[in-house]
């Protein structure tokens, strides 16, 4: 009976299991048809940021316009650059919430064969890709980044095929892929510049390293075409504009804390949910590691990677570590420019393939180690297909579990089990809340374009979404002339503050209108009931900006103060918000 279940596990390592995708992605993405609008996504620098950058861009695609009207009075094209400018159409061609399904929906494909086909290409066994592709991809990764984190896995197959000289046509096709879908300053540069240091080594040990070459310089030129302007700024100090980045100031951590904490959970945006796969792993190394001398060369080559992988992962969290340390943080500060604001420390963000990676291969090592014939000992029952396969799935259980819990899947099948009352889930429908704008719009009843609104308590997303002109934005590059205008409106209320006025004068991506009373709140719901009693704005600088109209998330007590009139209350059974309507007048009270 053993030895037929063996046969059967070989028999399905050695089928190509590529296909399992389909039904993957089916179940994965089941719910957002189903809820429709109502699905579940991050809001926080996915919704409320990086989707503007995109649907401004799609409606302005072909245009040539080097400032883009609608948000902060006309922010330049170069502070809105989406992530992976090869989905931008879609949002000029479909609804936004349709568009950014099929981009998730291309991400989490890619994803999945990526893994998939890397994973196999450095085991050989078919079963391991399968399982570390289906953990990679069911991440709760960002889609709105498009493939810098996603396409990793794609890239680095990429690589090696060209590394080994075969589908180079292919090969060549994922690396442009992956360029139009990325981003130079999240992953980019970090793939640009590990494949340098690939090309440096190759060409010092004499080996063949001209096609690499191919894949490197186009990769490189389809970064310059899509970030000229960076370069620009870079290399000759130029730009179409001062940056309110300059004012940027970096703070440092704790060094071996930080390192601890990048190394056993990752950091923001590079959800690798890894944690229970770092034991396994040294147990693995380790067991392996106690037969080196009877491994045979080529074995110890492929242990020796293994365990280099498993160093260099460590080494990406002491580099952010390093990045953020006091004497580092001081220097940035210090310096000017590209340097002062760029942020090195993100090759933790090749943590969610990398750990995948590291582990298939490192599970591989033992993997493709044969049974000894004949043998009845421990050392051939533990070789044995079966008990491979189900060592693999007791370790990768806790992993499964933790995916599970986190993904984007399990929040939108709870969601329809319970609705955002009982989960807390904050829906595309409602976070967007188009028929509420649709309201504001019909109560203001003039063209979008002809006026101005500003926010409070509340982003400015879901106006801009519909096509209102706002004043205030989330961008992370947008005029410092412009930062210092604005925050002539929210100075007296920055005073009142001290942890706010910090956040907006020495970050300021947030250009809203922060106060004394909620803070740099931004997601007040009309469940927050939310009044203010004494605001202290500039409304004749506001007014100096364009604006009109403000919309609260709060009843304002001293607006005939400030000159504001309320033009009445909004809200609607699906929307987050509930908002105040108040038009500035002509008068200049503060």
């Amino acid at each position: 009976m053993a030895k037929r279940i063996n046969r059967l596990v070989i028999w399905l390592d050695g089928l190509p299991l590529w296909w399992m995708v389909v039904l993957l992605a089916v179940v994965n993405f089941l719910p957002y048809f189903i809820l429709g609008e109502g699905g579940i996504f991050e809001v926080h620098d996915q919704l409320d940021e990086y989707m503007m950058n995109n649907v401004l861009t799609a409606r302005h695609l072909g245009e040539g316009l080097r400032v883009l009207p609608e948000m902060m009075g006309g922010v330049n094209a170069s502070g809105l650059q989406p992530a992976a400018v090869l989905f931008v159409p879609l949002y000029r061609f479909l609804p936004a919430y349709l568009a950014f399904v099929v981009q998730y929906a291309v991400c989490f494909v890619t994803a999945f064969l990526g893994m998939y086909f890397c994973a196999r290409e450095l085991t050989g066994s078919n079963l391991l890709a399968l399982a570390a592709a289906g953990c990679f991809c069911m991440l709760p990764m960002y889609p709105v980044y498009g493939l810098s984190e996603m396409g990793i896995p794609l890239v680095f197959y990429g690589f090696l095929c060209l590394r080994k000289g075969k589908r180079t046509g292919m090969a060549l096709g994922m690396v442009l892929y992956f360029g139009l879908a990325s981003h130079l300053v999240y992953t980019g540069y970090a793939v640009l510049s590990l494949w340098g240091a690939a090309l440096c080594l190759l060409a010092i040990r004499r080996q063949p390293w001209k096609k690499l070459l191919v894949g490197f310089l186009l990769l490189l030129g389809v970064y310059v075409t899509e970030n000229w302007g960076l370069f620009w700024e870079l290399f000759l100090g130029q730009g179409d504009y001062v940056s309110h980045r300059v004012e940027m100031v970096n703070y440092s951590m704790p060094f071996w804390n930080t390192v601890k904490d990048v190394f056993l959970s990752s950091a923001q945006h590079a959800p690798s949910l890894h944690q229970y796969l770092i034991l396994p792993l040294l147990g693995l190394l380790a067991a392996e590691g106690t037969g080196f001398k009877k491994l045979t060369r080529p074995e110890r080559e492929k242990y020796l990677w293994g365990v280099g992988g498993f160093l260099f992962l460590g080494a990406i969290a002491l580099f952010y570590g390093c990045c953020k340390s006091e004497m580092a943080t001081s220097w940035k500060n210090g310096m000017e420019g590209f340097l002062h604001y760029f942020q090195m420390e993100r090759y933790y963000w090749l943590y969610p393939a990398g750990w995948y990676l590291e582990f298939a291969y490192v599970f591989g090592v033992w993997w493709r180690q044969e049974a000894v014939s004949g043998h009845r000992g421990v050392k051939n029952f533990l070789q044995w297909p079966l008990t491979r396969t189900l060592v693999l799935g007791i370790i990768l259980l806790p992993t499964v579990f933790l995916i599970k819990n986190n993904s984007y899947f399990y929040m939108n099948v709870n969601q329809m089990n319970n609705g955002s009352h009982i989960t807390g889930y904050i829906s595309w429908e409602s976070y967007y809340a188009e028929d509420l704008m649709q309201t504001l719009e019909n109560a203001i009843g003039r063209d979008m374009s002809s006026y101005r609104v500003a926010h409070l308590g509340m982003s400015p997303a879901p106006a801009l979404m519909h096509g209102f002109y706002t004043v205030d934005g989330y961008s992370n590059n947008y005029p410092l002339e412009y930062k210092h205008r604005f925050r002539q409106v929210i100075a007296r209320e920055l005073e009142k503050n001290e942890q706010t006025r910090l956040y907006f004068d020495q970050w300021g991506n947030r250009c809203y209108l922060f106060n004394g009373a909620t803070g740099n709140a931004w997601m007040l719901g009309k469940k927050d009931h939310i009044v203010y009693e004494r605001l202290e704005f500039d409304m004749g600088a506001l007014r100096g900006l364009g604006c009109e109209y403000l919309f609260s998330c709060g009843e304002i007590k001293n607006a005939e103060e400030l000159g504001l009139a309320l033009e009445g209350y909004y809200e609607t059974e699906n929307s987050y918000w509930g908002v105040f309507l108040y038009g500035l007048g002509d008068g200049a009270g503060r």
